[in-house]
């Protein structure tokens, strides 16, 4: 019992004083959230949990990957160890970060983050490490770094993968010492703060070229999450939608509440989003805007949005091989009936792949069929020679 109250008064403090330090950090202090409602004498008795929301932090969704993910949160934030976050750009990593801290026993206290591919080296160390007053031209007083800040509380390491290789072992003995030295400084201070990083690289492949330390990597990778991509979990993409019209319309203090043509929501679907959640937002806010002074968002308004993005996409996945005793009208008609194969496995509706294209329903029934026709002849007439 008193050493439970000892570990909640340690992270629970009211009365904690939080360092300022450099203007370019991003410090963000969760409210509390305290893990148990009640702590109780009799180790029988049941102790209700309290759980932050992921929707409150921005991590929205009901599919599979996504409550997988939130079960990792939840066991990740259990377990005070460092954790790697991995996946492509746009899925929410640093939002993954947050919710961890925020369902962890650090979750009163500091959470700092930074990109480290967004400073050079020498201004990276100066931000994490601190330094010295004439440690260097223009240190004219001593400064904290990032770590001394977080001490006690939680610090994130966006785009791990861009620090250079000299940061890479400092950053090592951090972690391994548990203690920071400032540049131009001659002690180290410790330091009870938990690393959390993030990459879109594969840090794998970065080891097998020299690029990133192993020893670093095993450090930072006690515990891993893989973030989903958006195309792996597009059942999503409508409470997504919904969530960013409102955002958007709150933002530029829209008077309509704007509502999306099914045809519309569905082609948003059924596209594959390669820069995620990110591109969704910015579609989203996108189509607020220029759909201001309407309530409706019309699918030509959706497909303005997205210029030929859908199509060009798809393009891509189509097989371009010209046939040696193919005319023009043969490979296009394959083409043809290959883009429409695509848009109604993606749409799921003849009505909506020929939105897509640009054309009415039957138009395109009847070029698909005569296209077909075509073939079918041509194969024929090769079999009966």
């Amino acid at each position: 019992m008193d050493e439970t109250l000892q570990l909640r008064g340690k992270y629970f403090g009211p009365n904690r004083n939080f360092c300022p330090i450099l203007p370019s950090l991003k410090v963000w202090r969760s409210k509390p959230i305290l893990l148990y409602a009640q702590v109780k004498d009799d180790p029988g008795e049941k102790v209700v949990q309290s759980k932050s929301s992921l929707k409150d932090i921005g991590i929205i969704g009901n599919s599979p990957p996504i409550k997988a993910l939130a079960r990792q949160i939840e066991t990740t934030a259990r377990c005070d160890l460092t954790v790697l976050i991995t996946g492509e750009s746009g899925t929410g990593k640093e939002l993954v970060a947050r919710a961890i801290h925020q369902q962890s026993g650090r979750s009163a206290l500091p959470f700092i983050s930074i990109n480290c591919g967004a400073l050079s080296e020498s201004l990276l160390e100066s931000e994490l490490f601190g330094y010295e007053r004439g440690a260097f031209t223009g240190a004219n007083q001593k400064q904290k770094g990032l770590f001394q800040a977080a001490d006690t509380g939680t610090i994130f390491l966006d785009e791990i993968g861009e620090v250079s290789p000299a940061c890479q072992v400092k950053l090592l003995r951090v972690l391994q010492e548990g203690a920071v030295r400032p540049i131009g400084g001659h002690t180290e201070m410790a330091v009870d703060v938990r690393v959390i990083t993030a990459t879109n690289r594969n840090l794998h492949q970065e080891i097998s070229t020299g690029k990133f330390r192993e020893d670093l990597f095993y450090r930072i990778a006690v515990m891993t999450i893989d973030t989903p991509p958006l195309r792996k979990r597009s059942s999503d993409i409508p409470i997504l939608v919904e969530h960013f019209l409102r955002q958007a319309e709150q933002k530029m203090r829209c008077p309509y509440r704007h509502k999306i043509e099914e045809e519309g929501l569905a082609t948003l679907s059924a596209y594959t989003w390669p820069g995620n959640v990110r591109q969704l937002r910015n579609v989203v806010e996108r189509l607020v805007a220029i759909t201001f002074e309407s309530e409706f968002i019309s699918t030509e308004a959706i497909l303005r949005a997205l210029p030929a993005s859908l199509l060009s996409e798809m393009a891509t996945q189509l097989p371009v091989v010209f046939r040696e005793n193919d005319s023009l009208d043969d490979f296009l008609d394959r083409m043809l009936l290959r883009a429409y194969e695509q848009l109604r496995k993606q749409t799921g509706s003849h009505s909506k792949a020929a939105r897509l294209l640009r054309t009415d329903r039957v138009s395109l029934y009847q070029r698909i069929a005569r296209a077909r026709e075509r073939i079918n002849g041509d194969v024929a007439s090769g079999e009966a020679r």
